[in-house]
């Protein structure tokens, strides 16, 4: 079985979400790693896993992250990670993937849809787009405050979009 490794040097991995009801706040996670086993011309043949440091969070308001961090949402110190594992993977009518897996974020797990689009494969090297809404409060990252003109700071809705480049794994290298 043929392994591939994310290139976190090439790779993003990228959230939005509705802050005080019209705005967003975008950020990253930027210590990450993953690998594809399997077939990168055919995923549905393959099995995919993902980890992230959720303490690597950036949204360009140093306070913002630390509060993220903090045990209001993340407990990165207690949850340092949260985890991906993919369960089935098909190609549908529209030439997208459709990834079933389960995500696991401070020890609760949910099984989650991610689309992936396969933007370019070479016999060393892929890149994919992944896209993916989860719903926050599912995760126990239940913060919120009310705001005076009505409605909460921080929308349950969270929007994922990572571009990922993966490359054949040293370890599989060796093998051949």
């Amino acid at each position: 079985m043929n392994k591939w490794k994310v290139d976190p040097a090439k790779s993003t991995v990228g959230f939005s979400v509705v802050h005080m009801m019209v705005s967003s706040v975008t950020g990253t996670f930027e210590d990450f790693s993953g690998e594809i086993e399997g077939n990168l011309a055919d995923l549905s043949k393959s099995f995919i896993q993902f980890q992230v440091n959720v303490g690597s969070i950036q949204t360009d308001n140093k306070e913002r992250d630390l509060h993220l961090c903090s045990k209001d949402f993340f407990d990165a110190q207690t949850f340092p990670y949260m985890t991906f594992f993919s369960r089935s993977i098909y190609l549908d009518k529209e030439g997208i993937y459709r990834m079933t897996g389960d995500l696991t974020i401070k020890q609760i797990t949910k099984k989650i849809l991610f689309c992936i689009t396969s933007l370019e494969t070479s016999s060393s090297e892929a890149r994919y787009e992944v896209e993916g809404t989860i719903k926050r409060k599912e995760f126990g990252l239940t913060w919120n405050r009310a705001i005076e003109a009505g409605g909460v700071m921080v929308g349950d809705t969270i929007d994922i979009k990572m571009t990922i480049i993966v490359n054949k794994s040293s370890e599989d290298r060796t093998v051949q």
